[in-house]
C-alpha cells in the first residue's frame, strides 16, 4: 500500500493508504501531520473528502450528521511529486473522478498551503455536493502511550456584531466527541456560516490541542461565501476538515460537465506548541500574501468623520474639520456614508443610487475632495455598493437585484444587486468607477450591512449555495475593477464593521474594520481579539475623541488602537490645546512602535474579562520584534495592579497616566477605565 513521508521544518507529513473498515478490499488514502517524532501509525481516512449526488455513505448513521466519508473517498494515489516545499498527489476512483491534491510549505511561517482540485473523466455530468478544501486526520492525544480523544480540546474564534473573534475553548468530552463504550458511532461538531457576511457566527479557524504534549493541530481558510468546518470523531482519533459549505449545511451542489475541473479555495495549516503561536503563523502568512499601494507602507494614521458627523458629512464640517486635525499626522481622510443623502430622506436607507447631494456639496464633491489634497491627505469616500436600500430607486428595479425561488432576497431594507449581470456591471462602473476617477478619490471603504442567506437564483437552475457562491466571486472581481480603475487605490473591507475579515478578500485589500465597536469601553477586548487572526497593518481601530473626556480616556482610546492602525474620528473640532499636545504624544509614541506593531509576534493576552458590556478586569497584550517588546494594559471595571517581569528588559518609553515602576518588574497601579502602553527594549 501507498505511504509517504516528507519532513517540513519541524512537521512530518504522512500520506498513507489504508483499508476502509467493513469494506473488504476497498482503501482510501489520508494525510497526516504530526511534529517530527511524533509520528504514530492510528487509523486515518481521505484526505480528499468528496460527495456526488447519490453517493453511499461508507460508516453507519452518517447521514444528516456529516457528509464526510461517502463512496467518492474510496482513491489511490496514480502519481506523486514532491519538489522543493511542495507535494502534488494525483488520485482516482473507479468511476474516472480525478483529484489533485496540493501541498505547499511556506519556511519563513511553518504553514501549510492546501486546496483540492476536481476533474471530471468519468464521461458524463457528475454532480458535487461537497469539496472540501482540506482535511488532516490521525489526531489523537497518547495517554499511556496509546491514541485517545481523551483530553483534546477544541479552539474556535465566536463572531458577532461588535464581538469579533473572541476564542472558544471547549473539551472534546463537553463537545461530545468522546469514544463509546464500544468504540462504536461518529461525532461530529460541524459549525461555520451560511450566507455572505463570512465572519458572523464563527471565524474560519479551528485549533485541536493536546494539552498535555503541548502539540496544537490549527487550520484557517478563505472563505469568501457559506463555509464549514469539521471535527469528525471516530475510534480513538480524529480529523480536522474544511471547505465550502456542503448541500447538506449550506444547501451548495454544482454539476461539472465531462472534462470540466473545480477547484477550492485555500486553507492553511499548521502544527505548532500552542492555539497562539499557530495564529502568529498564520499572521506571518497573510503578511507575506499582502500586496499594496506604497502608500501603505508606513501605516498612515487616519481620520474617519464618521463619529464626527454621524452620517451627515458637509462641505461645510469637512472644511472645518480638516483645519481641526491640522496639528496631528494624519494621511487619510475619510467622507463615510451620508454623501448622497436624498434632500427629503435619511442616509440609512438610500443606498444604491449614488448621486451626491448637492445640498451638502453645493460645489460638488470634488471641490471636498480637492480640499483634503490641498491638507496633504488622500481623500477617501465610502460605498456599499452591492446592496440597494429601501429609499433608492434602485431597490425597487427587480432586473437588477438577486432573487431566490424567483422572488426578490429582501433583508427589512436592503435588497442585493445580481453582480453577474451585465447591466449591474455597466450600472456600477458608472455610479462608482467613473464617480471615483471623476472625484479624484484615493482610498474607498466598501461596507456590507446585511447577508443574503443561503444563496440565490441562477440563470442555469443551480443550488441556492452555488448562486450564494457565483456573487461572492462576482464581488471579489470588483476588487480587482477597482484598483484597475484607480491606481494606487486604498480599499478597505467593512461589513458591520468586521463580519468580512477572511482571508481571501483579506488579501486583496489594504485594510479592514477591524469592528464596530467604536467607542465602547470594550474596544480593547475585540481590538486584541481580532489580532489574533490578521495582520496588524491590516487592523483598522477607532479611537474616538469626545468633547470633555478624561485625559484617562483618550489614553484608553489610543492605546486600544495601537494593536492595529489608528483610526480617529470624534469631538475634535473642540479639543483644547492640551488635549491636542496628548493626542500629539500618543501618535508620536505610535510612529515608534510600529514596527513592533507591524512585524511582531504575539506573546500573550491575557484577558480576566468575561461579559464585554459590563467588563470587570483587565486586558494585558504583549508583542514583541527583534529586541524590542511591546506591553498595552487596559484596565476595566477594575483597580488591580500588574506585574510584569522585565527579563533582560529595560523601559524605553510609556504612553499612559498610570503610576508606574520599571525596577525588575513593570508594575502598574490599575485604575477603572485607565490604560498604558510601554515600549521595553533588552539591555
Amino acid at each position: 500500500m501507498f505511504y509517504k513521508k516528507y519532513l517540513f521544518g519541524d512537521t512530518a507529513v504522512c500520506y498513507q493508504e489504508v483499508p476502509v473498515e467493513g469494506h473488504e478490499g476497498k482503501t482510501t488514502v489520508g494525510l497526516a501531520l504530526f511534529p517530527v517524532g511524533e509520528e504514530k501509525e492510528v487509523p486515518i481516512d481521505s484526505l480528499i473528502q468528496v460527495s456526488f449526488m447519490g453517493d453511499e455513505t461508507l460508516i453507519d448513521y452518517t447521514l444528516g450528521v456529516t457528509m464526510r466519508n461517502r463512496e467518492g473517498t474510496l482513491l489511490k494515489v496514480e502519481e506523486q511529486a514532491a519538489e522543493g516545499n511542495g507535494v502534488v498527489t494525483r488520485l482516482r476512483d473507479a468511476r474516472g473522478n480525478v483529484y489533485l491534491h496540493h501541498l505547499e510549505y511556506s519556511p519563513k511561517t511553518g504553514v501549510f498551503t492546501v486546496w483540492a482540485e476536481y476533474c471530471n473523466l468519468t464521461g458524463k455530468e457528475q454532480t458535487l455536493e461537497s469539496l472540501q478544501s482540506f482535511s488532516i486526520s490521525g489526531i489523537h492525544a497518547l495517554r499511556g502511550g496509546k491514541a485517545t480523544l481523551a483530553g483534546l480540546r477544541l479552539h474556535r474564534l465566536t463572531s458577532a456584531w461588535s464581538r469579533e473573534c473572541r476564542p472558544e475553548e471547549d473539551s472534546f468530552a463537553n463537545l461530545g466527541l468522546d469514544t463509546s463504550w464500544a468504540r462504536y458511532g461518529v461525532k461530529c461538531e460541524r459549525f461555520g456560516e451560511v450566507g455572505s457576511m463570512s465572519n458572523r457566527g464563527h471565524f474560519p479557524f479551528a485549533a485541536v490541542e493536546d494539552k498535555e504534549r503541548h502539540i496544537v493541530w490549527a487550520a484557517m481558510m478563505e472563505a469568501p461565501s457559506s463555509w464549514q468546518m469539521e471535527v469528525y470523531a471516530e475510534k480513538e482519533t480524529c480529523a480536522l476538515s474544511g471547505g465550502l459549505a456542503d448541500y447538506e449545511f449550506g444547501h451548495w451542489r454544482k454539476n461539472i460537465a465531462p472534462g470540466e475541473s473545480f477547484a477550492t479555495h485555500k486553507a492553511f495549516l499548521t502544527v505548532k506548541s500552542s492555539v497562539l503561536a499557530c495564529c502568529n503563523a498564520f499572521v506571518a502568512e497573510q503578511e507575506q500574501r499582502l500586496k499594496v499601494p506604497a502608500s501603505e507602507e508606513s501605516m498612515p494614521v487616519l481620520f474617519n468623520e464618521y463619529c464626527t458627523t454621524w452620517g451627515c458629512p458637509s462641505a461645510e464640517n469637512i472644511n472645518a474639520i480638516l483645519k481641526a486635525i491640522e496639528p496631528f499626522p494624519i494621511d487619510t481622510f475619510v467622507i463615510d456614508c451620508g454623501w448622497y443623502k436624498p434632500d427629503d430622506k435619511g442616509w440609512c436607507n438610500a443606498i444604491g443610487d449614488w448621486r451626491e447631494s448637492r445640498a451638502l456639496f453645493p460645489e460638488g464633491i470634488s471641490a471636498v475632495s480637492n480640499a483634503i489634497k490641498a491638507a496633504g491627505k488622500h481623500p477617501g469616500i465610502w460605498f456599499e455598493f452591492e446592496v440597494a436600500g429601501r429609499d433608492s430607486d434602485c431597490f425597487y428595479d427587480e432586473s437588477k437585484l438577486l432573487k431566490r425561488d424567483g422572488r426578490v432576497i429582501t433583508g427589512k431594507n436592503r435588497r442585493f444587486l445580481d453582480l453577474r449581470l451585465p447591466k449591474v456591471q455597466e450600472y456600477l462602473k458608472e455610479r462608482m468607477l467613473d464617480f471615483l476617477r471623476k472625484n479624484g478619490f484615493e482610498y474607498i471603504k466598501i461596507d456590507y450591512n446585511d447577508s443574503l442567506g443561503i444563496g440565490c437564483d441562477s440563470a442555469d437552475g443551480a443550488a441556492a449555495g452555488e448562486g450564494g457562491r457565483r456573487i461572492a466571486e462576482e464581488s471579489l472581481v470588483w476588487l480587482a475593477k477597482l484598483k484597475e480603475a484607480v491606481e494606487g487605490l486604498v480599499i478597505e473591507n467593512c461589513s458591520s464593521g468586521g463580519s468580512r475579515i477572511e482571508p481571501l478578500r483579506m488579501s486583496k485589500v489594504s485594510m479592514c474594520s477591524f469592528s464596530d465597536a467604536h467607542e465602547c469601553n470594550e474596544i480593547p477586548l475585540v481590538a486584541a481579539n481580532v489580532s489574533r487572526v490578521i495582520p496588524a497593518r491590516q487592523m483598522q481601530i477607532w479611537a474616538v475623541l469626545r468633547e470633555g473626556e478624561s485625559a484617562s480616556r483618550t489614553i484608553y482610546s489610543l492605546c486600544a488602537a495601537m494593536m492595529g492602525r489608528i483610526c480617529l474620528s470624534g469631538d475634535v473640532l473642540h479639543l483644547d490645546g492640551e488635549r491636542v499636545r496628548l493626542i500629539q504624544e500618543g501618535l508620536e509614541f505610535y510612529q515608534e512602535i510600529k514596527d513592533v506593531v507591524r512585524y511582531g509576534k504575539i506573546s500573550l493576552i491575557d484577558n480576566t474579562v468575561e461579559y464585554y458590556r459590563a467588563p470587570e478586569g483587565r486586558q494585558v497584550y504583549i508583542k514583541e520584534y527583534e529586541e524590542r517588546k511591546l506591553v498595552i494594559v487596559h484596565f476595566l471595571e477594575s483597580a488591580e495592579k500588574v506585574s510584569l517581569p522585565l527579563e533582560g528588559c529595560r523601559l524605553k518609553r510609556a504612553f499612559t497616566d498610570l503610576a508606574y515602576t520599571a525596577e525588575g518588574e513593570l508594575c502598574i497601579e490599575g485604575r477603572p477605565f485607565s490604560a498604558g502602553a510601554f515600549l521595553l527594549e533588552r539591555i
